[in-house]
């Protein structure tokens, strides 16, 4: 059967109904795309801005302290191979109804399963701990009041808000409260870049095989493309509502997707550009994004400062949900148990027991004080080692007709795909190689 087939059967109505349609596009045409485009953002966009975590800004800020412009290129070749991981993502959620642990517990096995969920579980563990003292610390920039004092508040407000509220009203809170990146592009703006470097590096790689580098490229491609957002697409997109027929709410997906990568990776793409127009080009060493907050403050102005904290107040809030759904996803995945955050607490015990219990793992790690950049470093190689296998996994269940229903992915997201394994697998490699080889010591 054809698509035009499909199209015509499905969306039904007389043609007198479809006039009127028309006469009332006709009317307000400007109005009607910007609430369309306002109604379709939803886990896709929610998932491209949650890759902003704090512990990822802090990433970015460091790398462009570090090596100045270099980077930007990485960016640039991220952004469709994260665009091709999460439509997969979401093409996989809309066919199969199901969870990505459910998918692999139901096709590969339960270890299977279970060795995604306990590496997502140790990586997120250490991401949400980050994340939480990010927060902290960016509200102890604004207030001058100890980060550790906003750690539990901050942690009890967002079980609060992840457990009782709906899953519709997540999203259009933390898609509210995801227009905090804004402030990044427009400390940007304010740092005075060379913006013909800026335009250089982003086009003309730079590719070098020093440990500091290939460790930062691992750093900046685990910081983008990470396994909780994988979870975290497969489940929202089977949970969202979505009108039409199959391949238009395929498109309505697209679109929300490349929203939120665009967005996410021009947020990340900034940063980096704010960081190496003046920390590096100053010569100040940085650990964290607060550090780098702290630091524009002289080179800036304290506006700079304030927009920077508060970025990174959004980039923790917005990013610790999804990290903490994402983690109960996998575990609820292996024991079969009902989980989404669409269901009430009553219908998905389990679901909500394994969110709450990570969520206080994490604050326990954030108030142990461990060095958060140590944190941060352990995570994201956890995450680097797990994305390109979890990018393994897709391509398999993506090109399974069986779990596909009789479906596959498209051959251009197959290539950007395997692209992605490759260049992942490859900077993973070459940064074990460094450890092993003491590179990594100094």
């Amino acid at each position: 059967m054809s698509k035009s087939i499909i199209h015509q059967k499905e969306s039904g109505g007389s043609e007198q109904q479809e006039h009127h349609k028309q006469q009332g596009k006709q009317k307000q045409p400007s109005q009607n795309k910007i609430v369309r485009f306002l109604r379709n953002i939803g886990p896709g966009f929610l998932g491209g801005m949650a890759g902003n975590d704090a512990t990822a800004v802090a990433t970015y800020s460091i790398d462009g302290a570090r090596v100045g412009f270099s980077h930007l290129w990485l960016m640039l070749l991220s952004t469709p191979m994260y665009f091709s991981v999460q439509f997969a993502c979401a093409e996989i959620g809309r066919i199969t109804q199901e969870g990505f642990g459910d998918i692999l517990r139901e096709s590969y096995g339960r270890w299977v399963a279970a060795l995604a969920a306990l590496v997502l579980v140790l990586a997120n563990t250490a991401l949400v701990a980050g994340n939480l003292v990010a927060v902290g610390s960016g509200l102890q920039l604004i207030t001058g009041i100890s980060w550790v004092w906003f750690v539990v508040p901050i942690a009890v407000i967002l079980w609060y808000i992840t457990v009782f509220r709906n899953f519709r009203t997540i999203e259009k809170i933390f898609t509210v409260l995801s227009l905090a990146f804004v402030t990044y592009i427009v400390t940007a703006i304010f740092s005075h870049a060379n913006w013909g470097a800026v335009f250089v590096s982003t086009f003309v790689p730079k590719v070098s095989f020093n440990f500091a580098d290939i460790s930062a490229a691992v750093a900046l491609l685990g910081a983008t493309i990470s396994p909780y957002t994988m979870y975290w697409q497969v489940k929202g997109e089977s949970e969202e509502r979505r009108v039409g027929t199959f391949l238009q709410k395929l498109r309505e997906a697209a679109g929300d997707i490349a929203t939120g990568v665009i967005s996410g990776n021009l947020v990340s793409y900034f940063i980096i550009i704010t960081a190496a127009a003046t920390l590096f080009t100053h010569h100040k060493s940085i650990q964290t994004a607060a550090d780098a907050a702290q630091a524009l403050q002289p080179l800036l102005g304290p506006f700079a400062k304030y927009l920077f904290a508060v970025g990174l107040i959004g980039a923790g809030v917005v990013a610790i949900p999804v990290m903490l759904a994402s983690t109960s996803y996998g575990v609820s995945d292996i024991f079969a148990w009902p989980c989404g955050l669409s269901e009430k607490p009553s219908r998905a015990k389990g679901f909500y027991i394994v969110l709450s219990l990570a969520l206080l793992a994490s604050l326990g790690l954030a108030l142990l004080r461990i060095d958060p950049i140590t944190l941060i470093f352990y995570a994201n190689v956890l995450v680097g080692v797990l994305s390109p296998i979890m990018i393994v996994f897709l391509v398999m269940i993506g090109n399974n007709r069986k779990i596909m229903r009789g479906k596959r992915l498209s051959w251009p997201i197959n290539v950007l795909l395997v692209l992605a394994a490759l260049v992942m697998f490859s900077a993973a490699i070459l940064f074990f190689w460094g450890l092993a080889t003491g590179q990594g010591g100094s």
